[in-house]
């Protein structure tokens, strides 16, 4: 019988957000995502998300000396690694359906920014552009699914705990001091029973354990 996961994460936002999104805004060359069926509130879009999460899972995971692709390299994608059983492959769909991060009572403003060139490492000139930022406290977002066992999904929730944890910034423009996070909060359930925090604590502790083994 499938098993449920039900997940909610809380945030805290420690600068600014911006994800890019396709809206036409005037006197701004990049404007942020909104979720237009909730009151346009400023949000991360769930693959944004996804993304986030499955890079600081990788990051981790190799940190522990386990296995785990590089989802930047197509071609390393084996299928096979946990991240690629939580995450989804090109071979397999993932068991978890991400939700947009929605930022709660955010306000916004504009932001003035230069093109930079990467190699010159100095300033284009006459290539100044705006970018409209989000701020808030917090940031929250869901992520749901259902597993083969109990096992499985356990695990995952591990992965996604650690790898939240692990995370520092999101979205748009982090390497313009954007998007600074940190976990405030992380509520999981199993078919609707709360999974404790020391049970995900003793398989991520069980991954570092099987470095030095």
């Amino acid at each position: 019988m499938p098993v449920r996961v039900d997940i909610e994460m809380c945030f805290e936002l420690h600068s600014g957000m911006h994800t890019t999104g396709d809206r036409a805004e005037l006197w701004t060359d990049k404007a942020i995502t909104r979720d237009w069926h909730e009151g346009g509130k400023p949000v991360v879009p769930a693959t944004s998300i996804k993304g986030w999460l499955r890079e600081s899972a990788e990051r981790v995971l190799r940190g522990f000396g386990q296995a785990a692709c590089d989802a930047s390299q197509p071609s390393t994608i084996c299928g096979r690694c946990l991240v690629c059983q939580v995450f989804g492959s090109p071979y397999a769909k993932s068991p978890l359906r991400f939700e947009d991060a929605v930022l709660d009572e955010a306000i916004t403003d504009t932001r003035i920014g230069v093109s930079l060139s990467r190699y010159r490492r100095t300033a284009y000139e006459e290539q100044l552009f705006t970018m409209e930022v989000a701020w808030s406290k917090t940031l929250t977002t869901k992520v749901s699914g259902l597993f083969t066992s109990r096992d499985k999904s356990i695990q995952a929730v591990a992965l996604l705990w650690v790898a939240a944890k692990a995370g520092w910034a999101l979205g748009a423009a982090r390497s313009r001091g954007m998007g600074w996070v940190k976990l405030e909060a992380f509520m999981a359930s199993c078919d609707g029973v709360l999974i404790p925090e020391g049970e995900l604590q003793a398989i991520v502790q069980r991954w570092q354990g099987e470095l030095y083994e």
